[in-house]
């Protein structure tokens, strides 16, 4: 299941990325909203350091395996 999501994964970042550079905001408030794709950049980058952050608190959260012994 896992090389499945994975796969769907980096599909869709081929997909999107390239993406951006098809489309633009008619009014980019921020100076960021004119880089092509940007949003998609950002966002997959935010959602790595998510996974990153829950990593690292579960490394310093677990217990030992014979911690109640």
């Amino acid at each position: 299941m896992g090389r499945h999501l994975k796969k769907l994964f980096f599909l869709l970042v081929i997909i999107f990325i390239p993406a951006g550079f098809f489309t633009e905001h008619e009014h980019a408030v921020f100076f960021w909203h004119a880089i092509p794709s940007m949003d998609a950049i950002f966002g997959g980058l935010g959602a790595l350091l998510l996974i990153l952050g829950v990593k690292m608190m579960g490394f310093f959260a677990s217990r030992r395996e014979d911690f109640y012994d």
